[in-house]
């Protein structure tokens, strides 16, 4: 986190609190966090913190906005295709486990606000990690709010607020998926959001075939698509998080229209290493490497 104003000390240690605090919330790693002990509840009544409610209702208006594309209720096929455990600890090369693939089913979760209660269908278990670093991008933004000038950065998940240090909007730059120590691209953002998704950073093999962790809702399985990486900006971070993920998944012909509908801008590399970017994407974005575009 970057801010502009020097005495931002207390709202930067209630922002580095929630960080920690969300991460022991919603982690599925961790066998005690709320998300977890709501998955081992599923088709019971789980009483849900405010947090867990804010952040499933806004999972389900992202399911309904991407079609059911976006869909948390994963986890099953997520595990089954080895990402059973935190990525370091994910082996190279094995076996893949065999789990039934079913229909989405993130629209039959129900979620009652005014009874902090969250019921999951039957069988369904939900992986947030789709949504949860741009939630918390956002809400940290929220709490930095005050200090007009501010930049969230979570792992590339990034929220600019006011014109930065210079007054000319902060400068990102989104790292080339075929060499993560060399830069894809440079742009200035003014109070908006970007986020990237890729599978050349999250990959193993099972059964013989590369696995990644994006998977397609509708077939259960790592997404088997011609993009290897998309970048989206857009207002919020949990907009760009998520448009950016539902893109890569579709491929390039869907996934720019998906993008061009909501009115978002992308940049997008293909399989075959070439760059290109919707009609929205900022003019002024510097290319630092030298890839062919088209």
């Amino acid at each position: 986190m970057v801010a502009v104003d020097p005495i931002s000390h207390p709202a930067f240690i209630e922002a580095e609190r929630f960080f920690r605090a969300f991460e022991r919330r919603f982690s599925r790693f961790l066998p005690d966090s709320e998300l977890s002990q709501l998955n081992r509840s599923t088709g019971a009544a789980f009483v849900a913190s405010d947090e867990m409610l804010s952040l499933l209702t806004l999972a389900l208006e992202m399911h309904r906005r991407t079609d059911g594309l976006f869909d948390p209720c994963v986890l099953t096929a997520l595990e089954a295709a080895g990402y059973d455990r935190s990525f370091e600890l994910v082996p190279a090369d094995g076996e893949e486990a065999q789990q039934p693939i079913g229909a989405t089913r993130f629209a039959l979760v129900s979620i009652d606000v005014r009874g902090n209660e969250v019921r999951l269908p039957p069988g369904a278990r939900i992986d947030l990690g789709g949504i949860g670093k741009g939630y918390a991008v956002d809400r940290a933004a929220e709490l930095l709010a005050p200090l007009v000038d501010v930049l969230i950065d979570a792992g590339g998940d990034i929220a600019a607020r006011g014109d930065g240090p210079d007054g000319d909007g902060w400068v990102v730059s989104i790292a080339d998926p075929f060499d993560a120590d060399r830069d894809l691209t440079t742009l200035r953002l003014h109070d908006e959001a970007i986020a990237t998704s890729t599978t050349l950073r999250r990959r193993w093999r099972r059964s013989g075939e590369q696995r990644h962790h994006l998977i397609d809702p509708r077939t259960g399985r790592s997404a088997d698509t011609d993009l290897v990486q998309v970048s989206v900006i857009a207002p919020s971070a949990v907009e760009a998080d998520v448009f950016a993920k539902c893109a890569l998944i579709l491929g390039e012909e869907r996934g720019v229209h998906l993008i061009d509908t909501h009115g978002y801008a992308a940049c997008y590399v293909r399989t075959n290493e070439t760059l290109s970017a919707t009609g929205a994407w900022p003019q002024d974005a510097t290319i630092a490497v030298e890839r062919k575009t088209s």
